[in-house]
């Protein structure tokens, strides 16, 4: 019953991936609130680019004209606007990391919930044997063999004993899952964030959350660099 056990493991896994990537889709990435956010970034991508240029030409004229107070005015200005530019980049970037936080925290409570109902329902069960046996004690205990409980007799065979160095468990099938078809489930199905615009990090970058950060006593400058 192994092969039934671990297949019906990955198809629900699969299924409710399936199912919340194209729940998010409908209610999140196909909203206009999602498009206007993009076409948000986008322009800030834009003027950034523009700015980092404009920026350049500055500080070579201020170079070689250092002695001039008005291209060291200038450069001044050039200085805020490129700072300006930067801040607008990091709230857009914010605005469309924040869409995609909501939903990857949802699933991800989903998939614990799942994780527990059906590490119940396959508690103490071994669902598969690995092809070698795993060298270390804590890595069985933690991690292939984890919730598996043995108990060899005096009489025990070393077929019973190599067992129990072999033996897979459901939370281990579970995070095989996870890294394999629940991941291309994601990939194949699910919205993917612009480049830059992942995790909580970058909404920490945006002028509010660099605040928010200092106020909790926080180097945001630490945050971008961990």
């Amino acid at each position: 019953m192994t092969a039934s056990d671990i297949s019906s493991i990955a198809l629900t896994i699969v299924t409710i991936q399936i199912g919340c990537d194209l729940w998010f889709n409908w209610r999140v990435y196909h909203t206009e609130s999602y498009r206007r956010a993009l076409n948000a970034l986008e322009r800030a991508n834009v003027k950034l680019q523009r700015e980092r240029e404009v920026m350049e030409k500055e500080q070579e004229k201020a170079i070689l004209s250092t002695t001039s107070k008005q291209a060291q005015k200038n450069n001044d200005r050039w200085k805020k606007r490129w700072q300006r530019a930067q801040d607008d980049h990091a709230e857009a970037v914010a605005l469309v990391a924040q869409k995609h936080t909501a939903p990857n925290i949802y699933t991800s409570i989903l998939f614990v919930l799942l994780m527990r109902i059906l590490g119940t329902e396959h508690s103490g069960k071994v669902l598969g044997v690995l092809p070698f046996s795993v060298p270390f004690e804590f890595l069985r205990r933690f991690v292939t063999s984890r919730g598996l409980q043995f108990e060899l007799s005096d009489d025990a065979t070393p077929e019973s004993i190599t067992l129990t160095t072999q033996a897979c468990s459901f939370f281990f099938i579970y995070f095989l899952c996870g890294l394999s078809v629940k991941f291309y489930a994601s990939k194949l199905i699910g919205v993917q964030p612009p480049k830059g615009a992942e995790g909580l990090n970058a909404i920490m970058q945006s002028p509010q959350g660099r605040k928010l950060a200092r106020s909790m006593g926080v180097d945001p400058d630490e945050l971008k660099n961990a």
